[in-house]
């Protein structure tokens, strides 16, 4: 053993390092109100008859790789899939983002006066959003809903509205081959 081993096993001897795993298991208790990158958040679509009321409401669940960001590509997959419900078409309308941003010291404020914090967001261009780090035990309350309204202009192209009373007509015009010269009549 060499002069430098038998310091260390010296001075190993005098630390005192419990004090750093007492603090580590007390620790455990208290993650769950540290913020967190989101690795899948919850989508709601929301289907609007032509009469403006809530008619369905569906659910999937959108994997997000990077955590934190809402891929373009998956959204508009998402959105693709899920615009025809029972052989309605429907035309989106909107899509906001519910996406609770707190600190652990604010949590207490959020709590006693909830009507101060506004975490919605509307997305409006079709592009990646990032998701700001959430509370890890409100991770389940972030959500995305997608709001679609019944496509009136999909249902007069195909016809399928039986009440419309559009009688089209042909008008039929016949030709006189017998006079070559046409006249005007007075």
């Amino acid at each position: 053993m060499t002069c430098r081993e038998k310091d260390d096993d010296a001075t190993s001897e005098f630390i005192d390092t419990s004090w750093i795993e007492l603090y580590e298991d007390e620790e455990k208790y208290y993650t769950m109100f540290y913020p967190e990158k989101a690795s899948e958040i919850k989508v709601n679509m929301l289907y609007i008859n032509k009469e403006n009321e809530l008619e369905k409401i569906g659910e999937n669940m959108l994997y997000l790789n990077p955590a934190d960001k809402i891929n373009r590509m998956d959204l508009v997959k998402l959105i693709k899939e899920t615009d025809k419900l029972d052989n309605i078409q429907y035309k989106l309308t909107g899509i906001r983002v519910y996406n609770i941003d707190l600190n652990h010291t604010d949590l207490k404020h959020f709590m006693s006066n909830p009507n101060k914090y506004d975490f919605t967001t509307e997305i409006r261009n079709m592009e990646d959003y990032v998701l700001k780090p959430t509370i890890n035990c409100l991770q389940d309350v972030n959500r995305i809903y997608i709001l679609f309204t019944e496509d009136t202009l999909h249902e007069k192209k195909t016809g399928r509205n039986n009440n419309s009373t559009n009688h089209h007509q042909t008008k039929r015009i016949k030709f006189n081959i017998d006079h070559k010269k046409t006249r005007k009549k007075r």
